[in-house]
């Protein structure tokens, strides 16, 4: 007993100095018990404390498994985005015969659109698995559930949804019409994000998305020129209307929806992207059966009328969803939001250069407008809090 007692000190020095080397254990978040939806909250709330306080960033999957960061900066991305959708929207113009009609099936380009997303991801999914060290992080990368595998069909359903409401819609309204009202996706994604995430946004925010909603729609009011069409604004019909009010806030909820999704799953977002684009492809499959443009009543083939500037198309639009799936993963439906209304002055400017499409005052004046509301919601919004608020 007198050598244990003359021993213990020095034992119990040493555990102390063992203790105080060891690295400090990282604290558990309080909110794994709680249900997948408030997991997701939390572990989305918690980042952003430790962001304002200065503390070490987290992966927002933290309270499953640390999920790989970004190797792409966001802006990349939104960059990426922006200039994909000018692309696509001039091939498309360019596409069409005699610049009157598709002569191409349009659901079969997003049928196709669909199906190079879904290569290009199992592309990416191949070269991140081989080159994960373990077995135990290839089978993070490949995690799923039967919940997340059904949560992956909604999206898929809903956007051919959404497709078939905008022929709806535009069969009612003109296209200027359509366009100026589809901006109202912007404020209702705010909405949306508040609602399904509980994203609170400061007053600033809100006035910069409301900036945003209001120069996009200004930079698509018609030119002097075409003054019948911005006369028949509101010529169209209440369907017309209500159809349109029904594609702005699908669109907003499911952008946020996915947004959920990417990040309320520990999988990589290549396996994500490919459940997606599983069930993308079996809905416009099943829109191209329903519409009689496959099978024994089609009248051609699927893919007669493509040009190259179809290909195009398809290239451009696949590369568009890639884009928004990294931002909704990384960033937020916020950054995916404003990538998209900036590629509607982008195409302004790309179609005056290449087709000599005329530019207004409004145009300028709406993209002015649009950068003065980009700065004050990532730089300026601050200006606008009470001191104590929390950031938002």
């Amino acid at each position: 007993e007198a050598a244990h007692a003359a021993h213990s000190p020095q034992r119990n020095r040493c555990t102390r100095r063992s203790q105080r080397d060891a690295p400090p254990q990282r604290q558990p978040l309080a909110c794994t018990g709680a249900t997948p939806s408030k997991r997701l909250l939390c572990t989305q709330q918690t980042l952003e404390r430790r962001m304002s306080t200065g503390s070490p960033p987290v992966h927002r999957d933290a309270m499953t498994a640390r999920a790989p960061p970004a190797r792409l900066p966001t802006w990349v991305a939104a960059a990426f985005l922006c200039g994909f959708g000018v692309t696509a929207a001039l091939a498309a113009v360019a596409s069409k015969e005699g610049g009157q009609a598709y002569p191409y099936k349009v659901v079969a380009s997003t049928l196709a659109s669909e199906t190079f997303k879904i290569c290009a991801s199992a592309a990416f999914l191949t070269r991140e698995l081989l080159a994960l060290p373990s077995s135990t992080d290839r089978a993070r990368a490949l995690a799923y559930t039967p919940a997340s595998v059904a949560t992956a069909a909604i999206p898929g359903v809903a956007y051919q949804v959404l497709n078939n409401l905008n022929f709806v819609t535009l069969y009612y309204v003109d296209a200027p019409t359509f366009q100026i009202l589809g901006n109202l996706k912007i404020v209702a994604t705010g909405l949306a994000g508040q609602c399904l995430l509980r994203r609170r946004l400061s007053r600033g925010k809100w006035l910069a998305l409301g900036l945003l909603t209001l120069g996009a729609a200004v930079s698509q009011v018609a030119p002097s020129g075409d003054a019948a069409a911005a006369r028949d604004f509101f010529s169209g019909r209440a369907v017309g209307y209500a159809s349109a009010l029904c594609c702005v806030f699908l669109s907003a909820t499911m952008g946020v929806f996915t947004e959920a999704y990417m990040k309320g799953n520990r999988a990589s977002i290549h396996f994500q992207n490919v459940q997606l684009y599983v069930f993308g492809i079996v809905a416009n499959v099943a829109a191209l059966v329903l519409r009689g443009e496959i099978g024994p009543r089609a009248e051609t083939s699927l893919f007669h009328g493509f040009n190259f500037w179809a290909c195009v198309v398809v290239v451009a639009n696949g590369s568009c969803g890639l884009a928004v799936s990294f931002l909704l993963r990384y960033a937020d439906s916020i950054a995916k939001t404003y990538a998209t209304a900036l590629s509607i002055p982008a195409t302004c400017m790309a179609s005056y250069l290449c087709f000599g499409t005329p530019l207004g005052a409004a145009n300028v004046l709406g993209t002015g407008v649009m950068l003065v509301s980009l700065t004050y919601f990532y730089v300026g919004a601050a200006l606008f809090d009470e001191p104590g608020d929390q950031k938002s």
